[in-house]
């Protein structure tokens, strides 16, 4: 699937990118799987939808719903939908930790859950923050779903922020509890020595030893003196129309992060939409059969949490929870498990084309890859083919954080595009201070049960990008004929050169085609004549040999002559936020 910590996305090159002219797709180059996915297998042949019976879903003023039915959605709290079946798997694993062996089954999750839930509830009162400053760990399923049945909204945090970071969050999301490792305990203490912040009781810390003085040791709120939560008087009344449940941060790619307020039915909803029979690709578990799935990507990014842990949780998944991502731990974990599912990015997809460890044995069992978070070229999952030469799925989606995440389903959808809009889920394309119709590219525009309540303490910033129920996504995108949406840049980073617009997306495409280039990026730089002028940072293949002027031609024979580069630089490396996006702003500074 595709998501992203502000969205997930594959990215689709035309020529035509910022017309708004109808385009004429070529959807005859990817097969279709039996379930909807492209195949590895073959890159070309199929028959796809009629698009008559997409059209019927084009509704008044351009209106785009989904060719899915609609749901009946739930209306009940995360923690209840995403264990309420539960029982039937009581005595499969369903959490393990590859590196120290530990593992709890379906009874233990759900009884130690129910712990934890009570425990926070002598803590805080129901609605309280508690920010969670946490790595990949086993114990990250029973926080957050615990925090869920004790009505206790969370934060969550990249744990390797510095203490000022850690410190504007803390104090922005009015967290009031803390909980961490023993590892990241000394920069927690230092953020909150800080000031600013409502934090009073002492930080709950998770470690195999003893906790530092003065914290409170995670195993006592779970140990066999605390009764379950749904065995106590005290039960939480939990709205899950307007509970916040998880206030996620935005990647503050286009300033300092904000708030996303996320409820209960934001989160259930979405995974309603993602596990439904049109949609899912996870087979629930039964009698023998269980999915084995590896989580590597980060719990405290949203793709992380609802799709990596909440949804294939409610599967009856074995996620086996790994606290550190390297490729010698991935490569672990692929020898010793008979994975079927891998939630990546293309970071990893990449690590797995050029490290020769990794081959085609250590994918025979796995059926699906999803690659989220960030654009993927057609070229990389074609190398990704060859490296593992098995007849896994690809499967791709798009998302942002502020719709829980996801708003479409890569199933019976060729490559290039994001897939299909999910039951429930409506979409219009705005340009030209109206809705266009197919074909044409403008601002995506999305409106569903996922959509977040809104930016926490943030009311202009909830404005400007909400139009009434619907949600402007900043990016830039068309869809087909027979439904297919297709995202084609961003629209903060598109280049004004003379006045066209230029998406560096487009270019980097281009950039990563070429054989001795092995990444890039691209950004607008000012220009006297101009207005501004894509220049390229390159990071060149071991042993490659190419000049700047080289890299300008092969661009110059691929574009039109506005859209060429203006600049080249060499460097050695890109730098990416932890969901593989290009840090631009890092480059502006250069």
């Amino acid at each position: 699937m595709i998501l992203k910590s502000r969205k997930h996305f594959t990215l689709f090159y035309h020529p035509k990118l910022f017309n708004t002219q109808p385009v004429n797709c070529n959807r005859n180059l990817y097969s279709k799987s039996f379930c909807g996915s492209t195949k590895f297998k073959s890159l070309h042949t199929t028959n796809f939808t009629n698009s008559k019976s997409y059209r019927s879903t084009i509704g008044e003023n351009n209106i785009f719903r989904s060719r899915h039915e609609d749901l009946e959605l739930p209306t009940c709290s995360v923690h209840e939908y995403v264990l309420r079946e539960s029982h039937k798997w009581w005595n499969k694993v369903a959490l393990a930790c590859p590196d120290t062996g530990r593992t709890y089954t379906y009874e233990e999750l759900r009884k130690t859950c129910g712990k934890f839930a009570t425990s926070l509830r002598r803590q805080l009162p129901p609605g309280a923050t508690l920010a969670v400053i946490l790595p990949n760990a086993i114990e990250y399923p029973i926080i957050t779903l615990g925090a869920s049945e004790a009505g206790v909204r969370m934060t969550l945090m990249n744990p390797e922020f510095t203490a000022l970071e850690m410190n504007r969050q803390l104090e922005n999301s009015d967290a009031t509890a803390v909980i961490t490792d023993k590892s990241h305990y000394p920069r927690v203490m230092e953020s909150i020595k800080m000031g600013n912040t409502l934090v009073r009781s002492p930080v709950i810390v998770i470690s195999n030893t003893d906790v530092p003085p003065g914290a409170i040791d995670f195993k006592d709120l779970v140990s066999d003196k605390v009764e379950e939560f749904e065995k106590t008087l005290d039960k939480t009344k939990i709205d899950p129309l307007n509970d916040t449940m998880v206030l996620p941060y935005s990647s503050g790619t286009t300033g300092l992060p904000k708030g996303v307020e996320l409820t209960h039915r934001n989160i259930t909803a979405n995974l309603c939409q993602v596990s439904c029979e049109a949609c899912n690709s996870l087979i629930k578990a039964v009698d023998e059969y269980q999915e084995v799935i590896p989580v590597f990507l980060p719990a405290y990014h949203i793709y992380g949490l609802t799709i990596c842990l909440f949804a294939s949780l409610s599967q009856g998944a074995k996620l086996i929870i790994m606290p550190q991502f390297t490729s010698d731990k991935l490569l672990q974990v692929l020898e010793k498990y008979k994975t079927t599912i891998l939630f990546a990015v293309p970071p990893v997809i990449q690590l797995l084309i050029h490290d020769n460890r990794f081959q085609s044995k250590h994918f025979a069992t796995m059926r699906i890859i999803f690659s989220g978070a960030a654009p993927i070229t057609l070229e990389k999952i074609a190398q990704f083919k060859a490296k593992i030469t098995s007849d896994s799925e690809f499967s791709q989606g798009y998302g942002l954080t502020e719709t829980s995440p996801t708003l479409t389903s890569g199933y019976g959808a060729v490559m290039e595009s994001v897939g299909f809009l999910l039951p429930n889920t409506e979409l219009r394309i705005f340009g030209d201070e109206r809705n266009l119709g197919v074909g044409e590219i403008g601002e995506v525009f999305v409106r569903g049960p996922q959509i977040m309540k809104g930016y926490y303490k943030n009311v202009k910033a909830t404005q400007d990008c909400m139009d009434g129920e619907w949600f402007k996504t900043g990016d830039l995108g068309y869809i087909d004929e027979i439904g297919q949406l297709f995202i084609t840049g961003r629209m903060k980073d598109l280049i004004k050169v003379k006045g066209s617009p230029v998406s560096p997306t487009e270019l980097e495409n281009l950039l990563h085609g070429h054989e001795q280039i092995a990444d890039a990026a691209v950004i607008g730089v000012p220009h006297e004549r101009f207005g501004e002028v894509p220049k390229a940072f390159v990071v060149l293949k071991r042993g490659a040999k190419v000049t700047e002027e080289e890299i300008k031609d092969f661009i110059a024979q691929r574009v039109v002559k506005y859209k060429q580069l203006g600049d080249v630089v060499f460097t050695d490396k890109i730098n990416k936020s932890p969901a593989g996006k290009v840090l631009r702003q890092e480059l502006q500074n250069e």
